[in-house]
């Protein structure tokens, strides 16, 4: 039988917003770690997925924003939820993932790895991303 975290990682994973809100409502704990995402929380696959409705919902019921990672799932996704999703930005989709980085952020999310960058610095790394992007 599917536990509450198996049957929520199937419903962030199809990206199925109802289900998941449905679970969440339950007796889950949303900080748990995943043996399925190699101990990281449901919180890293609905980044992954690039969803920032699924994040939200995750978020305004008690997921972690800045929940540190063990490994093996450090150093498979990233240490922290908003690394991930800076990752994900830059690798990935920059107009996908950067309302996800801002949703972390203003939940909370802190990059301790992250120095303050000067003005202008974001618009750079968003020509760099998309550069990169336009290559794969």
């Amino acid at each position: 039988m599917e536990t509450l975290q198996d049957q929520l990682l199937v419903a962030i994973d199809s990206n199925d917003l109802e289900t998941a809100s449905h679970l969440i409502t339950g007796d889950i704990d949303l900080n748990a770690p995943c043996t399925e995402l190699q101990g990281a929380p449901a919180l890293f696959l609905a980044i992954l997925n690039g969803n920032l409705a699924m994040v939200q919902l995750l978020l305004e019921h008690g997921a972690d924003p800045n929940f540190r990672a063990q490994e093996p799932a450090a150093s498979i996704y990233s240490e922290q939820p908003l690394a991930l999703a800076k990752q994900s930005r830059m690798l990935m989709n920059w107009e996908q993932y950067h309302p996800i980085v801002m949703l972390l952020e203003k939940f909370g999310a802190i990059d301790e790895g992250a120095s303050i960058e000067p003005e202008g610095r974001l618009e750079k790394t968003k020509a760099e991303a998309k550069k990169w992007q336009s290559q794969k």
